[in-house]
């Protein structure tokens, strides 16, 4: 998706400000795409070493992690940015009863499935810090859903409130039952998110049409689109609709 302005390509950049991380995407006017993710101190560095972008879009969920963000975009003049903080930047596809208290990312993930044109609904879980399973319209509009932990707030809450169990990172869980604590600690928290995740996707299917489908988005989607037949894994779903805003843009332009 590139931009044009005067009859030339110009260069895009999105950034989603996440709770403990960044994600970014990149398209040149030449239709380099690059892509990545970055801590929140970090990431200046990594902007640095790409070509001027002309038009930049960003969401954010965390206003406390944007000052590195405004650092850069002040010290390189960029002026022409959009930002997103919550539904209430994009009021006419959020239909929540507080879009001010709706966060960015549910709304961009529902703006950019409405984008995609398939004519049918979707059940869209976003699997990051806190995991959302929204209702989503065909046309792109945030019905509403639900709100849980994540896989890796669980296992921080875990381990803040038992740390004398270890850290699961990189234990596998084989079997009917464990006889080991690493595994046993992996096991149990990747099947209370799995389970959690898809008893919250069934009830939102109880609210929409038999055809909706479900799509899967953020850093801990993999063990979801395993587990949830038909499943779509769409990486970078909030890019997505970031990208879909430089473009609504554009077309008014």
């Amino acid at each position: 998706m590139l931009r044009w302005i005067g009859g030339r390509r110009v260069g895009t950049l999105v950034i989603d400000i996440g709770n403990t991380r960044l994600a970014w995407r990149y398209r040149g006017s030449s239709g380099d795409l690059r892509f990545g993710t970055a801590s929140h101190h970090a990431i200046t560095d990594v902007f640095d070493e790409l070509p001027q972008a002309h038009k930049i879009a960003i969401s954010s969920v965390r206003r406390d992690h944007e000052g590195e963000i405004q650092n850069w975009l002040d010290s390189t003049s960029r002026s022409d940015v959009t930002w997103i903080r919550s539904g209430a930047d994009l009021t006419s596809n959020v239909l929540t009863e507080e879009p001010d208290k709706t966060g960015a990312d549910r709304a961009l993930c529902a703006l950019a499935w409405g984008a995609r044109s398939e004519g049918r609904g979707a059940v869209i879980i976003d699997a990051g810090s806190a995991v959302t399973v929204d209702a989503v319209t065909a046309a792109g509009e945030l019905l509403g859903g639900w709100i849980a932990p994540g896989l890796y707030s669980l296992r921080i809450g875990l381990q803040q409130v038992t740390p004398s169990l270890p850290d699961p990172t990189g234990a596998t869980d084989d079997g009917h039952w464990s006889r080991e604590s690493r595994s046993a600690v992996h096991g149990g928290l990747h099947t209370l998110f799995v389970a959690g995740v898809k008893a919250l996707r069934e009830r939102v299917l109880k609210g929409l049409e038999a055809d909706t489908m479900t799509v899967v988005t953020g850093g801990d989607a993999q063990p979801l689109v395993d587990s949830i037949e038909g499943a779509i894994h769409q990486p970078g779903l909030v890019l997505d609709g970031l990208e879909t805003i430089l473009n609504r843009d554009r077309e008014h332009e």
